[in-house]
């Protein structure tokens, strides 16, 4: 099946559904019965973080007062894996991303949780432009900071899942003097890759996206480079279009190339699955650590 026909596909879903199917298919609160559970340990484990590891925190990557990060190196040389927080670009920050830091530092994983502004202070073009000057900024101080620029990996949750999946335009890497392989692998939680569904939803009411938006931003109409790998991940009880969006993008990078896992990890939620990478014990981590030791 060629991209005209995945857009075609993706196009005809959305149209099969009314403002209120799609207001409750891009409801991820909707899917636990209280989510303040996870975010508050989102930032307890974060904290504890902060608290036994060393690192640099509030660390600038830009002039904008939101571009910040914090970042945890167990010892030189090791790969760094950069965690981009969900929210729906409206919430959260790099102060509840950080839980896997601990977890990640004893396997020998050096862990960035990135911050960037939200909306609708500001647009999704912003947002995105702001994420991919982190991953720069983080690629040119690699030395300095102690980790392998040639094994920089991300992973993204929801509406990070979307930005870490922007990040793979080769075009912008190349503008930016970035090797064509800065990004070693990519980890993508229950992400958002075509972004015209939430046009006619809920979402809208602080997005803002026209069309145009919307398409430029969307993962699913951004080149993949052959011999990506990517590891798509969704929860057990994500609803149906999160899942539809995450084969959908699955399929669309194995087309192009990519070496790409898909998998739905049982007994996980929409929130709770990003949790599973501060247990060592989990599938979720092993699967993760694996990519991003395994690679280069």
């Amino acid at each position: 099946m060629g991209q005209a026909a995945v857009t075609g596909m993706l196009t005809q879903t959305r149209g099969s559904m009314d403002r209120q199917t799609l207001d409750r298919e891009y409801f991820a609160r909707g899917t636990v019965p209280d989510v303040e559970i996870f975010i508050d340990t989102y930032g307890r484990l974060s904290r504890l973080a902060k608290r036994t590891l060393r690192g640099g925190i509030d660390i600038a990557f830009g002039p904008g007062a939101d571009e910040t990060l914090d970042i945890f190196v167990p010892k030189p040389g090791t790969p760094l894996f950069v965690f981009i927080h969900g929210g729906f670009w409206r919430a959260l920050s790099k102060d509840e991303s950080s839980f896997m830091a601990p977890a990640f530092h004893r396997a020998g994983v050096a862990v960035a949780a990135i911050n960037y502004s939200l909306a609708p202070l500001v647009s999704i073009d912003e947002i995105v432009r702001q994420t991919r000057l982190s991953i720069v900024w983080l690629w040119r101080n690699a030395e300095r900071l102690g980790f392998d620029a040639d094994r920089i990996h991300i992973g993204g949750s929801s509406a990070g899942g979307h930005l870490a999946a922007m990040l793979l335009d080769g075009e912008w890497q190349a503008s930016e003097g970035l090797p064509r392989n800065a990004i070693a692998s990519v980890t993508l939680f229950s992400g958002l890759f075509d972004l015209e569904p939430l046009r006619h939803c809920h979402v809208n009411d602080w997005m803002k996206l026209d069309e145009a938006q919307a398409r430029r931003n969307s993962p699913i109409h951004v080149p993949v480079a052959a011999g990506t790998k990517m590891h798509v991940a969704f929860a057990e009880t994500d609803t149906n279009e999160f899942k539809r969006q995450s084969r959908d993008y699955a399929k669309h990078c194995t087309r192009a190339g990519a070496h790409v896992s898909c998998i739905e990890y049982a007994n996980t939620n929409h929130f709770d699955i990003v949790l599973k990478l501060a247990e060592e014990g989990t599938t979720v981590f092993r699967d993760v650590i694996r990519q991003v030791l395994d690679s280069k």
